[in-house]
């Protein structure tokens, strides 16, 4: 009997050390080395590039996750960040080059076996560490060695950090790091980036295959875009027919957009406008980006254009996946008009200062287009006497409570009494009268304009108006209209500088590509202005007296 229970013992021991040993073989980092070939790590003794170091630095995004928490610098990498996740907490580690905290003792190749196989030194077992894959390698291990040996280069340059960080604190079973080795044999494919995505040779014609591989590479790899803008399964893989279709942020905060080029995702983007999202941060219709992808952005303007043109272009050629992001209503694809139940204005509100402010003999600007009165008492006058348009110039000569008296100034055309320019022969329009304000307006002799032989006259009107929508600060509205011209403008093409064309010429190319724009006519008579005070005659080295000879001729604008 007592060696029937010591065989059985011996036995279950056996069973036991079997399972073991097939835990730790399945498990081994090596295991996974020996089923996949990716390209050997660069010789350490190869040059480095430590600007081309410096770029990859800033397309891989390192400072979101591991700069130092409470301070600014994208350089101290001290670590601190939590990701709290449905997994538990990751903490972002020390990845600055301190020898103890950080990562200051790794050689090159530990560098690049963590980066692109996601295992990492280990002071016990010899094959290594797996690491979570919270660490994008499932992305990383696209890169090139060449750009991993620079990367590794640049940052051993950086600020060492003595920031000791907690470790994670994760949801049983995750808690068993060595059991990562299998998620790293079921999901880390060991692809190269051309084997990701569209194939070269189903591109339309006319896409540049040169930039759509940089693009590739880099949306791929380095910027590990697939990683945020995708959804997870409970095991945490990302499932292959949902890449770059939106998710919840692992954060539990919100959720992060589609970035397909379906029209459940960025579908209606041009690449002119994904290269300007990437390069300043502002979509197609205004919006700044926010939370974690402002950090982005960051990085991302920092990159050369070509490369923000590349992803871009990448981006638009990637497999569109019909995925509303919840909330959003369904495309309508029939012909039926389909009204939404809400919808919500995200426009910036246009520059300007607390009314409360503006005081008698102040210089003020025009925000918003204001109604204009030839009597003190607004509330008892039966109509507007003429309206102040954005852009223009008013002095305050008195004020009465929330009433203010204007004095405006300008030019008109002998024959054209009703509207005020705000230079001789520029279409530059200040104000637009009513019969009361005509009557009320001050004349002066007429000039001859020599370059067209037109009569104007120099005008001034008084007349009242409340305190909203101006500002007291010009270079508040030039600065607001400056960026909205440039965000909008620049979705579907190059921008033309704003001297490119005579402040005459601008209302008629501005007018021509209003209707492509959201602008509301506040929004557009003020960037009128700015364009127009900024343009090749009326710009700050320009005479505003001086009328252009080809243009002045086209009159007075109905």
């Amino acid at each position: 009997m007592a060696s029937t229970r010591k065989k059985i013992s011996i036995a279950i021991a056996g069973v036991a050390a079997l399972g073991v040993i097939g835990f730790l073989v399945l498990t081994s980092p090596w295991t996974w080395s020996l089923t996949h070939s990716l390209p050997p790590a660069a010789s350490p003794d190869s040059p480095a590039d430590l600007e081309n170091g410096r770029l990859v630095f800033i397309a891989s995004d390192c400072a979101t996750c591991h700069a130092t928490t409470g301070q600014d610098s994208h350089e101290q990498l001290g670590g601190g960040k939590v990701l709290d996740t449905e997994f538990g907490k990751f903490h972002m580690p020390n990845i600055s080059p301190h020898p103890e905290q950080g990562i200051g003792n790794w050689t090159l190749e530990e560098f690049d076996r963590s980066l692109r196989q996601g295992v990492g030194p280990d002071s016990i077992l010899p094959d290594g560490q797996n690491l979570y894959p919270s660490f994008p390698y499932t992305s990383y291990q696209r890169m090139a060695p060449e750009d991993v040996r620079d990367l590794y280069a640049y940052m051993m340059t950086l600020p060492e950090s003595d920031k000791v960080v907690p470790d994670h604190e994760l949801k049983f079973p995750y808690t068993l790091r060595r059991g990562i080795g299998v998620w790293r044999l079921f999901f880390l494919d060991g692809k190269s980036p051309e084997e990701i995505g569209t194939d070269v040779a189903d591109l339309p014609e006319g896409v540049d295959r040169e930039r759509f591989e940089r693009g590739r590479y880099l949306v791929e790899g380095p910027a590990h875009c697939v990683e945020c803008h995708s959804p997870r399964t409970f095991m945490g893989n990302i499932p292959k027919a949902k890449r770059y279709s939106g998710g919840p942020d692992p954060e539990g905060t919100g959720y992060i957009p589609n970035i397909t080029p379906h029209e459940t995702g960025i579908g209606y983007w041009s690449a002119a406008s994904m290269a300007n999202y990437l390069h300043t941060g502002v979509n197609p219709i205004g919006r700044e980006s926010g939370g974690d992808m402002a950090e982005v952005i960051v990085n991302t303007s920092q990159l050369p254009r070509s490369d923000q043109q590349a992803m871009a272009t990448y981006l638009q050629h990637i497999t569109p996946v019909d995925q509303p992001a919840p909330g959003m209503p369904e495309p309508n694809y029939t012909e039926e008009v389909v009204m939404l139940e809400s919808a919500v204005d995200n426009r910036i509100p246009l520059p300007t200062s607390d009314p409360q402010q503006i005081e008698q003999g102040d210089t003020a600007f025009v925000a918003g287009t204001k109604s204009l009165y030839t009597t003190p008492d607004l509330e008892q006058a039966d109509t507007e006497d003429g309206k102040l348009l954005g852009g223009a110039k008013a002095r305050v000569v008195s004020r009465e409570g929330d009433t203010l008296k204007l004095e405006i100034t300008g030019w008109q055309p002998e024959n054209a009494p009703s509207v005020i320019y705000q230079a001789k022969g520029q279409r530059v329009i200040v104000a637009a009268l009513g019969d009361k304000a005509v009557a009320e307006s001050q004349r002066g002799e007429t000039e001859i304009d020599t370059n067209t032989d037109q009569q104007w006259r120099p005008v001034t009107l008084q007349a009242w108006s409340d305190a909203n929508d101006l500002n007291l600060n010009q270079e508040e509205l030039w600065s607001y209209s400056k960026n909205a011209y440039q965000n909008s403008c620049s979705s579907c093409h190059s921008l033309s500088d704003e001297d490119h064309y005579t402040a005459n010429q601008w209302v008629g190319t501005l007018a021509s590509m209003k209707r492509f724009t959201s602008f509301n006519d506040d929004e557009y008579r003020l960037i009128l202005s700015y364009l127009q005070n900024h343009s090749k005659d009326l710009g700050s080295d320009s005479d505003i007296n001086q009328p252009v000879v080809e243009h002045a001729s086209e009159g007075v604008p109905q």
